[in-house]
């Protein structure tokens, strides 16, 4: 598996009063702010279409890709590819993170393959 930080898609721009991470520019996408409560998890889950950057506001969040677990640091991303089993939850304080899905988003293209609030194998509804 390759490491989903390798790819860095998000400028940081220092200026004297502080920084700007422009994370999206010119580009066909979706943007989610997601925030995630303490001790609650999302389900694993892959998509069929959409590639899913995910960039971390704050810490506080374990990530699972495929099996691997990382607890990303503030303004880390990480690229998910189509296929790819993956969630995310809160160890003891709230997080937000920033989702920016590439290719058509579509709620069809969640799978849940696990779910810890019996979701599994349903569609996603917004």
């Amino acid at each position: 598996m390759t490491d989903p930080r390798e790819k860095q898609t998000t400028v940081h721009s220092a200026r004297p009063w502080g920084d700007i991470f422009m994370v999206v520019r010119n580009q066909k996408c979706s943007v989610d702010l997601t925030e995630v409560k303490p001790g609650e998890r999302a389900s694993l889950h892959s998509h069929a279409i959409r590639h899913e950057l995910f960039h971390f506001m704050d810490e506080g969040a374990v990530l699972e890709i495929d099996g691997k677990l990382f607890h990303p640091k503030a303004h880390e991303e990480f690229m998910i590819k189509p296929g790819q089993k993956h969630r995310f939850w809160a160890e003891d304080r709230i997080f937000r993170m920033l989702v920016v899905s590439f290719g058509e988003w579509r709620a069809e293209d969640q799978i849940r393959h696990e779910d810890d609030y019996g979701r599994k194998g349903e569609t996603l509804k917004l």
